[in-house]
């Protein structure tokens, strides 16, 4: 019995999966796709084939044209762009293709961007085999049934970049200007600057090398916490060899990161970075850009970059955050569960929820896309950790947003992180706990994996800000002055567990970065004078050790606790 004649099912996948090209289950009354969504199930129109039919003789028919015309967008989708807002080159057809298609000269042959990566043995192969190659590589997915021969005979190459001849100056890698004039044309999209006519690794400068590999063993493993692929260690150094903007914010951040926790060069990380933004900002004024998940990543690094500067100094400019809104708002429709540009989503994710608890809004970007989960069904660990933070993010939403929060809602999202809880998986469970002693504040906890203890902080940030937030608190009369004491001594006991985390799993910074967000909410409900101590210790410690200022904080809550007296 086929699929579609079972019983209780629909007969084709609903509208918001086929949309997403995303294999339905077909349920009914709601896909569990769209239930794990939480967004709409539309039924989708069953196409009825006519054979059988019968037209009647005075039927009027349309003749077909003699000489087709076939536009072939193999250039733009392998770059990422989009094949309306430029001419694309056509191949006209007549009736001499009936007897099957004559090969195509080179000189008719369609070059394809120099901008991808080529295999040298790729050369006059068929559309349909070179397009299965490049998306092996993590690039844009699609199919060219066609034969058509496509020439790929890469470009005279040049010199990628140059290398200063002092030892003291860093040379920022950037293509030079004829590898600009090879990719430029007068119809050509600004994304396509972006890449390499050679690959740029090997790196030639040893220090631009030390960059890399600081990189790939310190600020990745920041990014890939929730992420089992580890894109951001993997796949980005790959991308990196050919995409210029990515290769430059890797080293920008790598050089801010050992410019704060050693004497490293101050100076490098900016120009770094500005080689990047001298190509990026172009790039976002076109609409293709948001299709390429390499400009993606390299904006998520850049906004860590931005975190190290000033993310709990209160001088945040947030502006590459803009441009991660301008992705993820954007980009439901090439959010692959696997792809680079789902790394990138739930990182940018976690860094939009830091700002918004630390400026008190709602979350801004979209939480509906087809790769948010927020059942409680069985799956991965890596799944559970981003329910938690999709949680939070519900929570901020509702504390933060236009309306009060109710106690209706409010006991909605309670229930949702009891359930949490309860339905998590025994390997969130840590494999050392020791309450915290005399001369200790905090709890040890020892974890094993780095999404075990992202997936808890960030729950326990959604306990913190439920119990901060309750509305069943009086707000004025007799009960009140019990019901803050209660609250007082809950949110201690979560921010001690949280602090416990950090400091307990020092190994993956990430965990020391998200305390400290706790810290700068709710420092302010401890009394002693030990406990205040040890989270400005905890701070201390963080900026320290792992680039991420926090004097601002340590200021506002040593006033607050009132040690300037």
């Amino acid at each position: 019995m086929s699929p579609s004649s079972q019983t209780g099912l629909l007969a084709t996948p609903c509208v918001p999966c086929r949309e997403h090209h995303l294999k339905c289950d077909r349920d009914t009354p709601r896909c569990g796709r769209c239930i794990r969504a939480g967004r709409e199930c539309k039924l989708s129109f069953k196409f009825k084939s006519s054979i059988g039919t019968k037209f009647g003789k005075d039927q009027r028919w349309l003749r077909p044209p003699r000489r087709l015309i076939y536009v072939d967008e193999t250039r733009y989708l392998m770059a990422g762009n989009s094949p309306e807002d430029t001419p694309q080159p056509e191949f006209h057809v007549d009736d001499t293709y009936r007897n099957g298609p004559e090969p195509v000269s080179p000189r008719n042959s369609i070059p394809l961007s120099s901008d991808v990566p080529r295999s040298p043995r790729s050369d006059h192969l068929p559309a349909e085999i070179v397009s299965r190659q490049h998306t092996q590589g993590g690039d844009i997915l699609y199919s060219r049934p066609e034969s058509l021969v496509v020439n790929t005979r890469p470009h005279p190459q040049t010199a990628s970049h140059r290398h200063d001849s002092s030892p003291e100056r860093l040379q920022t890698l950037r293509p030079s200007q004829q590898d600009l004039n090879l990719h430029a044309s007068p119809h050509e999209n600004a994304s396509t600057l972006q890449f390499y006519d050679a690959a740029a690794l090997p790196l030639k400068d040893r220090t631009e090398a030390i960059l890399f590999r600081h990189y790939i063993q310190k600020i990745a493993v920041c990014l890939d916490c929730c992420d089992p692929l580890q894109h951001f260690e993997l796949t980005v150094p790959e991308r990196a060899s050919t995409c210029h903007t990515l290769l430059n914010a890797i080293l920008a951040i790598a050089a801010r990161h050992l410019s704060h926790t050693t004497d490293f060069d101050q100076l490098a990380s900016n120009r770094y970075h500005d080689e990047c933004l001298k190509y990026l900002i172009p790039m976002m004024n076109h609409s293709s850009a948001v299709a390429d998940e390499n400009i993606f990543a390299a904006t998520i690094i850049l906004r860590m970059l931005e975190e190290m500067d000033g993310s709990l100094t209160g001088q945040d400019n947030y502006s590459h955050l803009l441009g991660i809104h301008a992705f993820v708002n954007a980009r439901d429709q090439y959010m692959v569960p696997g792809s680079l540009s789902a790394a990138a989503f739930w990182v940018g994710l976690r860094q939009e929820i830091y700002v918004a608890i630390l400026t008190q809004q709602r979350v801004k970007l979209h939480l509906d896309d087809s790769i948010v989960d927020r059942s409680l069904e069985p799956a991965e660990d890596y799944t559970w950790s981003n329910r938690a933070i999709i949680l939070l993010a519900d929570i901020l939403n509702s504390c933060f947003g236009n309306n009060p929060l109710t106690t209706r809602r409010w006991t909605a999202l309670n229930d949702a992180a009891e359930s949490w809880t309860r339905a998590r998986p025994p390997s969130f469970n840590p494999f050392f706990y020791r309450e915290a002693t005399g001369s200790g504040a905090f709890p040890e906890i020892w974890h094993g994996s780095s999404c075990h203890i992202l997936g808890i902080q960030h729950h326990l940030l959604a306990q913190l800000f439920l119990v901060q937030f309750d509305p069943s608190i009086p707000r004025v009369g007799p009960n009140r002055r019990t019901a803050m004491q209660k609250m007082t001594q809950r949110i201690e006991a979560l921010m001690r567990e949280l602090c416990g985390l950090g400091i307990s799993n020092q190994w993956t910074p990430p965990a020391m970065f998200t305390a400290c967000i706790g810290i700068a909410m709710f420092g302010d409900h401890f009394g002693e004078r030990s406990d205040q101590e040890a989270l400005a210790a905890f701070l201390k410690k963080t900026e320290t050790a792992h680039a991420r200022p926090t004097a601002a904080i340590q200021q506002q809550l040593m006033k607050a606790w009132g040690w300037d007296e």
